[in-house]
């Protein structure tokens, strides 16, 4: 975390529209620049990310979102959407975990899906591989990988599936996310809603 630091990412989405009951899939280009810095409302010092997106490569940068990040030194937190998130702890050692949405007010119905996830650390300082560009000091932080049923085998039961997991690299930040978030009910529409993404880092200063 350093003001003027960014990460380009190639970026690739999801959506299943239960109205019209189909996919939708998206690409396009995001980046994701430390704008400036602030003092929490604890007194820490923390970082305002500031996003931008792009269809195609030639096209200008369009504002996007803004988020949060307060390092701790014994964890590393981030503000999106006013959802508090404790993104990794300290120290980074290989099958330590954590409840990384334990901020997060899961009594909420429309939150109640991040309740319980369990993250933790696996393949720590190894190589990764974006598809773009190797990254040879990375972490893979587990998130959740859970699935209920299977509309494809199933299409009389309900089900649901959510994975989420993302990879850092030393010195860069964040490299590679991956989630899914989608369910189905089999007494209404019979058809999935909810979304996913896929984030490939590309270039970094």
């Amino acid at each position: 975390m350093e003001k003027g630091k960014w990460v380009l990412y190639e970026v690739d989405s999801t959506i299943w529209d239960d109205t019209f009951c189909v996919e939708r899939f998206y690409h396009y280009q995001v980046m994701h620049r430390v704008a400036d810095t602030f003092t929490d409302a604890q007194g820490r010092p923390s970082y305002r990310v500031e996003t931008y997106i792009r269809k195609k490569v030639l096209d200008e940068w369009e504002p996007h979102s803004v988020f949060y990040v307060t390092n701790t030194k014994v964890t590393l937190e981030m503000v999106y959407d006013q959802l508090r998130y404790i993104k990794m702890v300290f120290p980074i050692q290989e099958g330590e975990k954590w409840k990384g949405n334990n901020y997060i007010l899961t009594k909420d119905p429309d939150y109640a899906y991040y309740d319980n996830w369990d993250y933790y650390y696996k393949n720590v300082q190894h190589p990764f591989n974006t598809g773009y560009k190797v990254f040879d000091n990375t972490v893979t932080v587990e998130q959740i990988d859970e699935a209920v049923g299977d509309p494809i085998v199933y299409p009389e039961e309900n089900a649901s599936r959510t994975s989420s997991r993302e990879v850092y690299a030393s010195g860069v930040g964040m490299v590679y996310r991956e989630y899914i978030r989608w369910t189905y009910d089999a007494a209404t529409t019979k058809c999935r809603k909810g979304n996913g993404v896929v984030m490939k880092a590309v270039d970094h200063n």
